[in-house]
């Protein structure tokens, strides 16, 4: 999810549309990729429709951290305002509609949320490296 106009915000919309480029938009070994850009409410019926047992959602948070450092946490550690640029916070919506699911945060942190189209060069070379790693766990997956 991110916004398409508030730079490194849209990193992880960035790699969800990445992916699917990739992948041609077809799931591969039980794994789906969704691309709430910055409305991510609209999705969370569909992915609850599909059951699943994970769910990872990949977004640009204020950590207090270095630009382009990620941490991966489940979204029952998080606290409401942890990531709020979202109309719903993700954990509200992943405790009412992904109850089944174990949920994630893949957060990434930006270095610019400011009005521009591109992410800048330290979150692009993260979001890339994030696209590679998911592509060779799917191949790793699929071999096995």
């Amino acid at each position: 999810m991110g916004h398409p106009l508030r730079r490194d915000d849209y990193a992880g919309s960035y790699i969800a549309k990445k992916l699917k480029s990739i992948t041609n938009g077809t799931s591969r070994n039980g794994f789906y990729v969704f691309d709430g850009e910055d409305n991510v409410e609209a999705l969370i019926t569909g992915i609850g429709d599909l059951a699943p047992d994970h769910v990872v959602f990949v977004d640009a948070c204020e950590m207090k951290a270095e630009p382009g450092e990620t941490q991966l946490v489940s979204i029952e550690r998080t606290s409401y305002p942890f990531f709020t640029t979202h109309g719903i916070p993700l954990k509200l919506i992943a405790e009412q509609l992904l109850p089944k699911s174990q949920v994630w945060l893949l957060a990434i942190q930006p270095k610019d949320t400011y009005f521009g189209e591109q992410l800048t060069p330290e979150i692009r070379r993260v979001s890339n490296s994030i696209v590679n790693s998911i592509l060779r766990i799917l191949k790793e997956g699929a071999n096995n």
